[in-house]
């Protein structure tokens, strides 16, 4: 019986380990994971510090999830994932509504529509950009910012998300840094017909 229930636990163990290997695990949407890796983080904490990585966890805003190291001299196993113009640009404004936000209400959610999206990329974008081909690439940016974790739809209401915390530890004071050097491409692009920044340039995480 006591085997039994060992085995169980390192199975749940692997699977946690696994899991957060993969991707951001969300206290909200993964409780069981959640779980497991509070209750084996130190153990989890050593074991990824061996292949070189870090184990990030908030508490309050309820994910983790796992980073490189990059002091360490290893062969990179989180892979950079290189982002569009259109998603850095949706990045920056969610990240910038959030600060906005957080400084007149306190604990409460930030929940912007779909329009409220649109409006705050439409500066970036040039002014002759076909509307409903604008409005494809705004869903298809809103699309992944959710599948990245950095929005969530809100349940029962229509084009309606919750901007996450969890932008907070990706669009960083370093990484802004990085996007307002770029600036002016993205607004030279936004004020004429001119051609989209190079991807070869685009930003990371």
């Amino acid at each position: 019986m006591a085997n039994t229930m060992a085995e169980e636990k390192d199975m749940d163990y692997s699977r946690a380990l696994i899991t957060i290997l993969k991707g951001v695990v969300d206290k909200r949407t993964q409780p069981d994971i959640w779980n497991i890796i509070k209750d084996n983080q130190p153990r989890m904490e050593e074991y990824v510090a061996q292949i070189g990585l870090l184990l990030y966890v908030d508490d309050n805003a309820g994910y983790a999830y796992v980073k490189q190291n990059d002091d360490e001299n290893l062969p990179r196993l989180v892979p950079r994932h290189q982002l569009s113009y259109g998603l850095s640009i949706l990045l920056v404004q969610l990240r910038k509504s959030l600060g906005d936000f957080d400084a007149s209400n306190g604990d409460s959610i930030l929940v912007l529509s779909f329009e409220d999206i649109k409006l705050r990329l439409k500066p970036f974008y040039p002014a002759a950009t076909n509307e409903t081909k604008f409005d494809n690439e705004v869903n298809r940016h809103i699309k992944k910012a959710v599948e990245m974790g950095f929005l969530s739809e809100v349940y029962g209401q229509a084009d309606a998300y919750e901007v996450r915390e969890l932008i907070r530890s990706f669009v960083t004071a370093d990484w802004l840094q990085r996007f307002n050097e770029r600036l002016q491409d993205y607004l030279d692009f936004g004020s004429r017909n001119a051609e989209e920044p190079s991807e070869e340039n685009a930003l990371d995480f």
